[in-house]
């Protein structure tokens, strides 16, 4: 029975150790209808990209933008990371009707404030028009998110228990030789999850150690 008793203590302590140590996996929920997204989340700031760009013009980025605490920035070594478009600029492209839009080269990188755990955000390509997304987040989370014709627009957004550090939009060919499209934001909104989902596996572990030492117990008091 010492031996019985001192496996259980074992694989009690055991459990103890994983639960202390296992690291919290993100629970993440996708949206694609604003609507849904909005009442799922809390405390959202949302940037329109308005009145940074004259009428009819755009307003270019060589370094990173930072607005509200969120940079917006594309890849290294460019001449340009972001740019600012009206929505009147070398119309039609730019036409969705949402105003100013935020466009990219490639890809738009977004870095966001700590403690973030949702974001949601219109989601359009021009030249042409209707190009998927991959959206691939700081943790490697990735979604592909297809888009329509201009002048609708697309919508992701997310909820998670693990704070997003950053996330990384990237328009792809819509057809096999095809060339994808110049990336399009607005509207880009951030805050936290309402509801975060509960993480089970440490919860698991924690019921896996109670048990096991309450064996242990039980098999003490009988032995005495």
């Amino acid at each position: 029975m010492d031996a019985f008793r001192k496996l259980l203590y074992t694989l009690a302590a055991c459990a103890a150790v994983a639960f202390a140590a296992a690291p919290a996996r993100a629970d993440t929920v996708l949206f694609t209808s604003r609507t849904l997204f909005n009442g799922a989340a809390t405390n959202l700031t949302t940037i329109t990209f308005e009145g940074i760009a004259a009428p009819n013009s755009v307003a270019n980025f060589p370094s990173p933008l930072t607005l509200s605490g969120v940079t917006f920035s594309g890849p290294s070594g460019g001449s340009l990371q972001v740019s600012v478009l009206d929505s009147g600029f070398f119309s039609p492209l730019f036409q969705f009707n949402s105003g100013a839009v935020l466009g990219g080269f490639g890809f738009i990188e977004v870095t966001l404030p700590a403690g973030v755990t949702a974001i949601g955000t219109d989601l359009m390509s021009t030249n042409p028009t209707g190009s998927p997304f991959q959206v691939v987040l700081a943790n490697g989370e990735t979604f592909l998110v297809n888009t329509p014709l201009r002048p609708e627009r697309g919508f992701f957004g997310i909820t998670t228990d693990v704070a997003i550090a950053s996330i990384r939009f990237t328009t792809l060919p819509a057809a096999p030789g095809a060339s994808p499209g110049i990336p399009l934001l607005d509207n880009f909104s951030f805050g936290q999850a309402a509801n975060p989902a509960a993480v089970p596996e440490p919860a698991t572990l924690l019921l896996l150690g109670t048990g096991l030492a309450g064996l242990a117990t039980r098999a003490r008091r009988r032995k005495g």
